[in-house]
């Protein structure tokens, strides 16, 4: 970052968005660091409560731990009153009489003084020595992941002009695309993996989890089209119904960045989404009467002389108010945490008692590994001896007294996600007296009267999670890691070194910014997003390693999943490759499944290699001809030469005007394929010309002495390279192209010696990388 976190801050910040309420601009600052030295007079009373009550979880430079969130620009951060209010009413977790009042205030003082303003010098300074890619390169790569598409010339050229003003701009467009929200969505996939339960992976796997008493019409599709005679659409039917059940706690997050709303509603929402297809199973009602599910032009399922239009991807909010099995009220909704795909994926036992659910919750959703608090779990599991060790036993209660009252907040949601209160007399049994009461961060759940929520707790909870600090900073870890393909540093240990502090720091000063502006935005999440990609963390190109030590994290390059590939050769190629429509192929080539593999790889494999090699070779075989035959201002790959542009005549003789046309035509390969900014007259350019040159040449002279060599070259080109057919985003053929279209011929090898290239660019490694 050329002119530091600072310049971040004053700069980036105002393009995040225009903020529906005014950005406080206060973000704090650096850690102490160094020798633990405070210049200057502070608070010694707030730093003695702060080491006995708080550095166990905050850790004593405030950069926080496995357990606590960094004290370094905090969310409440903002004054010594609003600090001391958090404090007085939150910590320390589950004592939180112990620091009220001016206890509370002395220790607000202290943090304000000692993480948030004496030493901001130094972060402000910590990515001084990080060189930025230009604002063009910018647009290119987040066009392709954001849009999966390549930037057109008019968002080129405004950039171009206006530099970053222009990128935002662009950015908004970009978050507007369908593809965008697909990518939002498999970012926190990648985090809940409930994708478990597509029809690709689990014949109806999400139905399935539903009980059939509470849900009697969750397999509407048998009723409504029984019999042999119609199995085609009704396997159709079942596939859309059964993935539109599967993927409703995501497309809460698609529904909320799409209209602008909240994320919050993630863990808050009271109401699920449903499709035309999932409102059959679960007979919800919408949450607007009068909306009705939009339709597509072309029939969805069109078997067996059925047709139907209804769009899967038309989600729309609604809640199940009609009698379950055992509750007559319906579901007390709260985003994904009552979603019987969530509770499902994230199971309990009778043993286990929703710890499990517990931890996930404070991992996913406050950013916050419980598993990592101190103390010591006996090796036999069973504590010392005492009649109920969670609650008795000090080694156990130091986590249990954190985990269990959200695990008891769970207690109605049985272990397959069926929503049955507890009680004496209800089948899901649940003992209070061997367990902490329901609640988090030291607040009990309000169980009776008026005000009481014994029936909706995860109401409460979800509301109490979207309100806590910690929610943010579990958002932006999961953009983060999904944008920059690598996770956020975590919190240096006691022996970390000074450059490693001011690091994690920096990076911890950015991304607390970054959402603390989304909050001020409405918890939009298009603000984290765009400013996460104005960020150093995106956009570093390069980097003065005598300025900056602990450089590892700077810079994002990450290998692209199955997925990406797949959208990166429709927007550069035009068309898919075919052999991505396995799932088996995928799962090779290093992708997820959400179920038996839950975890992308991040470095290729030989095998995965291999693939690209191959997937290089046909998809270059298939594009070259068939991007000839669109007229020159539709093409994606040649647009300055013709399959007619050699670069001699019939006599051998170089043509300088044909030989700049194919290395402007290189160059646009190298920027299409690769990203790569080059002249005509680079060595980049020349080594691919030199390519060009000599696979035209060895052509060129087998087709003129064809009884030379066996088998007898042809000039038709190979079955598979030959542009006859139409092809749709998969890569499978669709439909013949008209006769006077078609390219069968390449009877002076240019095609060829062009698919030789274009297959040299896709298997570079900067094609499988953004």
């Amino acid at each position: 970052m050329k002119k530091g976190i600072l310049a971040f801050l004053a700069v980036s910040l105002l393009l995040l968005s225009g903020c529906k309420n005014e950005y406080s601009g206060n973000v704090g600052g650096a850690s102490n660091g160094g020798d633990g030295s405070l210049p200057g007079i502070f608070n010694q009373e707030g730093k003695r409560q702060y080491d006995a009550q708080c550095a166990s979880c905050h850790g004593v430079d405030g950069n926080g731990t496995s357990i606590g969130s960094p004290l370094v620009a905090c969310a409440t951060c903002t004054s010594v009153e609003v600090l001391a209010d958090e404090i007085t009413r939150t910590m320390p977790i589950s004592k939180t009489e112990q620091c009220v009042d001016q206890c509370a205030t002395d220790t607000a003082e202290y943090i304000l003084y000692a993480f948030n303003g004496s030493n901001l010098s130094a972060a402000a300074t910590a990515l001084d020595g990080v060189t930025n890619e230009d604002a063009v390169l910018t647009l290119r790569k987040a066009t392709l992941q954001l849009a999966g598409r390549l930037p057109t010339s008019t968002e080129t050229s405004a950039v171009l002009s206006e530099g970053d003003s222009a990128l935002s701009s662009v950015l908004d467009v970009l978050m507007n695309e369908p593809v965008f929200y697909e990518r939002l969505m498999e970012f926190f996939n990648e985090q809940l993996l409930t994708d478990k339960y597509l029809s690709s992976n689990l014949y109806e796997g999400g139905i399935n989890l539903l009980d059939n008493d509470d849900y009697p019409n969750r397999k509407w599709y048998e009723t409504a089209y029984p019999g042999d005679a119609l199995s085609s659409i009704r396997s159709c039917v079942r596939t859309i119904t059964n993935d539109a059940v599967s993927r409703a706690p995501l497309e809460l997050i698609r529904y909320a960045a799409m209209n602008d709303l909240p994320h919050t509603l993630y863990v808050n929402a009271d109401y699920m989404m449903v499709n035309w297809y999932s409102q059959q199973v679960y007979d919800a009602e919408l949450l607007d009467p009068a909306a009705t599910f939009a339709q597509t032009t072309d029939p969805v399922c069109d078997e067996n002389d059925v047709q139907l239009y209804y769009d899967p991807t038309d989600f729309k909010p609604a809640r199940i108010t009609r009698a379950l099995e055992h509750e007559t009220g319906g579901v007390p909704h709260a985003g994904v945490l009552t979603s019987p795909m969530f509770l499902n994926r994230y199971p309990t036992t009778l043993t286990n008692r929703n710890r499990h659910r517990s931890r996930i919750v404070f991992d996913y959703f406050m950013d916050t590994d419980i598993l990592q608090i101190e103390g010591d779990r006996p090796g036999d599991g069973i504590g010392n001896g005492s009649a109920n060790p969670t609650l008795l036993d000090p080694a156990c209660y130091a986590c249990h007294q954190v985990m269990d009252p959200v695990a008891t907040a769970f207690q109605h949601w049985t272990d397959r996600g069926q929503y049955i209160v507890t009680g004496s007399t209800s089948s899901n049994q649940w003992d209070s007296s061997d367990i902490e009461p329901a609640g988090l961060n030291g607040k009990t759940i309000p169980l009776s009267g008026a005000d009481g929520y014994f029936r909706n707790m995860l109401q409460w909870l979800g509301t109490q999670i979207s309100n806590d600090p910690r929610y943010v900073r579990a958002t932006v870890r999961t953009l983060y890691t999904g944008l920059i393909g690598s996770d956020p540093l975590q919190a240096p240990g006691e022996d970390a070194s000074e450059d490693e502090q001011l690091a994690y720091t920096s990076q911890r000063t950015i991304l607390n910014a970054i959402g603390q502006a989304m909050v001020a935005d409405g918890w939009r999440i298009k603000t984290a997003v765009k400013g996460i990609i104005l960020s150093s963390y995106y956009r570093a190109i390069a980097i003065d390693e005598a300025k900056l030590i602990v450089t590892d994290h700077i810079g994002s390059s990450q290998f692209l999943s199955p997925e990406q590939v797949q959208r990166k050769l429709n927007a550069t190629l035009g068309f898919g490759w075919d052999e991505f429509r396995s799932e088996d192929n995928r799962i090779m080539y290093g992708g997820m499944d959400s179920d038996s593999i839950t975890e992308r790889i991040t470095e290729p494999s030989g095998l995965v290699i291999a693939i690209q090699d191959r997937m290089a070779s046909e998809m270059a075989c298939r594009a070259a001809a068939l991007d000839f035959t669109r007229s020159i201002d539709k093409r994606k790959l040649f647009v300055d030469v013709e399959t007619s542009t050699d670069p001699r005549n019939d006599e051998g003789v170089i043509l300088t005007a044909q030989v700049a046309r194919i290395k402007s035509n290189i160059a646009h390969l190298h920027w299409v394929l690769i990203g790569e900014q080059v002249a005509t007259d680079s060595a980049e350019v020349q080594a691919t010309y030199d390519l060009f040159s000599a696979v035209l040449s060895e052509g060129q002279e087998m087709l003129e002495n064809k009884d030379a060599y066996d088998p007898r070259p042809s000039t038709y080109l190979e079955w598979e390279c030959r542009a006859r057919w139409y092809r749709d985003k998969d890569g499978r053929t669709d439909g013949d192209l008209p006769e006077e279209d078609r390219i069968e011929e390449d009877s002076n090898y240019v095609i060829r010696a062009w698919i030789a290239v274009i297959a040299y660019l896709l298997s570079d490694y900067r094609f499988v990388y953004e």
